[in-house]
């Protein structure tokens, strides 16, 4: 790949990422229904807005509040097998919330048709606590 290239692939990860942790910042501090308003169009017409509120508060009650954050992959790819040709951004995160020490928060975004980066889609996995200490500090701690 030429440098060029990189460049804007580059740039379209940082663009993203900046939306990705304005969502997440919005679901930490209790705005809702601000996040949800940084999901894709596609999104928001085949989902019940007033389910995913009452959704995300629950399981921001369950996580306790967010003590630490860490992007450990980004990548960008132009086509995505469902969606098609496009410019899309795949985020990771190993997050600690003060009731689940272990989380992966996932992202994925992609750039509408006015160039603005909306949310794809938000997933997250968390594991026992006991299982795997060893890997999450050691990507914390990268």
């Amino acid at each position: 790949m030429n440098s060029y290239g990189q460049i804007f692939k580059d740039k379209y990860i940082k663009d993203a990422t900046n939306v990705a942790e304005s969502f997440l910042n919005n679901i930490n501090t209790s705005k809702y229904d601000v996040a949800y308003s940084q999901y894709s169009e596609e999104v928001k017409d085949n989902s019940d807005s007033i389910q995913w509120l009452k959704a995300v508060k629950q399981l921001m009650t369950e996580f306790g509040k967010l003590e630490e954050r860490k992007i450990v992959a980004s990548k960008f790819e132009s086509n995505i097998e469902e969606l098609g040709d496009g410019f899309y951004v795949f985020i990771e995160y190993i997050s600690i919330y003060k009731k689940v020490n272990q989380c992966n928060e996932y992202l994925i975004l992609g750039q509408n048709d006015k160039i603005e980066w909306k949310i794809l889609r938000y997933d997250f996995s968390y594991k026992n606590p006991e299982l795997d200490e060893e890997y999450y500090q050691e990507q914390l701690s990268n």
